[in-house]
């Protein structure tokens, strides 16, 4: 019996040495995660688009710290229309739907920093993960690498607007988004 109490202490020690380690990396790779009640500041609207019933502005903020994060704000245009989730998997769902997204595409002088996190939680209807009614905001948090202070760069934008009754409008998939962000 003493060996086994030997054995569980050495496994719990163990497991708890293998966790801090890798809060460690987690936080050395410099991902920055929010909770739900973080306030942002608005820098500067870097585009706005709508296509398919869905007005897409997209915005530079940053936090309290001063860290960059890209903002995209999806508005459906008409009364009673929702988006999907960001974590909507059509692999799941049999393709129905389609998840809403912000992308940055590829740049030497800017990357993220974190995971895309929505201001809204989704609600579950009929199987499928949709947010509730009206405006989502999507953030990411953002690096800059290197000395470059005015980067034109890219992002990527997806959505479909429907309504629960089951009438959807066209999906948009990746619509590529020139922006001009300042760094500094």
């Amino acid at each position: 019996m003493r060996n086994r109490a030997q054995l569980i202490l050495i496994l719990a020690c163990v497991v708890g040495a293998l966790g801090f380690v890798g809060y460690q990396v987690f936080r050395a790779s410099g991902l920055r995660s929010y909770t739900p009640d973080t306030t942002f500041t608005e820098r500067v609207r870097l585009t706005e688009f709508a296509s398919s019933g869905v007005r897409v502005a997209v915005f530079m903020e940053s936090d309290s710290q001063g860290q960059p994060l890209l903002r995209a704000t999806f508005t459906p245009t008409d009364e009673g229309f929702h988006v999907y989730s960001k974590d909507l998997d059509p692999k799941t769902t049999g393709g129905v739907g389609m998840a809403t997204r912000l992308e940055l595409l590829p740049h030497p002088s800017i990357r993220a920093a974190g995971q895309l996190f929505a201001d809204r939680a989704p609600e579950s209807h009929q199987g499928l993960d949709i947010y509730p009614d009206g405006p989502v905001s999507l953030r990411l948090p953002i690096q800059f690498v290197g000395a470059d202070t005015n980067i034109a760069a890219q992002v990527a934008v997806s959505y479909m607007a429907c309504k629960t009754d089951g009438v959807c409008l066209r999906p948009v998939e990746r619509q590529i988004l020139n922006v001009q962000i300042v760094s500094r």
